[in-house]
């Protein structure tokens, strides 16, 4: 019997700490507070990029932006990747320090990836929220900056390494966001994310069937040595970061017409296809900077089945 108690204790320490962890995020999401000290944000982004160093993924450069003191920002990040290893890996810890904005923003994920375990307290040290509509407002209306990839797993399921690719939801819910709210949008560009895996051809019906199962996108994707769903094995690459402009959404507005949302949308296009011109061909293979930037819309994009996991 008494050989029991450590697994015992060992279960409910870890049944324990799931239920504590459901509440902080609970808590957090609703008010817009970090959880835990900034040092442990700083420290474990610190970890993931030690280890990204270690696969040969580096940040290789990275541009200015200057933020104005009398503006709130909401950041917009592309592409999504097979993974989204730099966001995680390598721009984690600007979350948490406030980079570029000069104070804290969160960063918005797909909210299964908190059922994970470990990793779900990874990204709730480095202020990752999970990307719900009212999880969004709750942090807006809280006067918080946040972070989002409008195409979420419908990119990432459509993610290339020789085509780059923008897609975006039809209803353009995160313009709608940024006018309702008055944040200037700030495009920002991650060249070679693409690249750090390789597409495998012919294995699409198995992500999508995964993916809509368990809500979990799988990418079909080759890591490092030609490893197939390898994730934690990137191929080596240098990335390159882009800051656009920001787009001013004009004044706040709860409902705004769908052609207000539109010409909105239509100068964060401009923007986000200057960047990617500007850049493409010091900062990707040439072949693909060739082929251009792909823009989608697709309906339901940014929209993520309930998880069954």
């Amino acid at each position: 019997m008494s050989a029991t108690k450590p697994v015992v204790a060992v279960l409910a320490s870890v049944y324990a700490w799931t239920k504590a962890r459901a509440f902080l995020l609970a808590r957090a999401e609703k008010s817009g507070t970090r959880v835990g000290p900034e040092y442990l944000g700083w420290f474990t982004s610190w970890l993931l990029y030690r280890y990204s160093l270690l696969m040969g993924v580096r940040l290789a450069s990275e541009n200015t932006f200057t933020p104005s003191d009398d503006k709130k920002y909401l950041i917009v990040w592309h592409p999504h990747g097979f993974l989204a290893w730099t966001p995680v890996f390598l721009m984690c810890k600007e979350a948490v320090v406030g980079h570029p904005l000069g104070r804290e923003w969160f960063g918005m994920v797909a909210p299964v990836l908190f059922k994970l375990p470990f990793w779900s307290d990874l990204f709730l040290f480095m202020n990752a929220r999970g990307v719900t509509k009212p999880t969004v407002e709750a942090l807006l209306r809280a006067g918080k900056e946040i972070a989002i990839q409008p195409g979420g797993v419908k990119e990432q399921l459509q993610t290339r390494h020789d085509q780059e690719v923008a897609v975006f939801p039809a209803n353009l819910g995160f313009i709608r966001m940024a006018i309702k709210y008055q944040r200037h949008l700030l495009p920002v560009y991650f060249f070679g994310e693409n690249q750090l895996y390789t597409k495998i051809e012919g294995l699409d019906g198995a992500s999508d069937t995964l993916f809509k199962t368990t809500g979990l996108p799988i990418p079909a994707l080759a890591g490092k040595f030609g490893l197939p769903f390898v994730g934690l094995l990137p191929r080596s690459g240098d990335i390159h970061v882009r800051w656009g402009n920001s787009i001013d959404p004009g004044p706040a507005e709860d409902e705004p017409s769908d052609s207000r949302v539109e010409e909105v949308f239509g100068r964060y296009l401009a923007e986000i296809q200057r960047i990617f011109d500007e850049n493409a061909f010091n900062c990707l293979p040439p072949e693909v900077a060739a082929k251009g930037l792909l823009i989608k819309r697709v309906p339901g994009a940014g929209q993520l089945p309930r998880s069954k996991l």
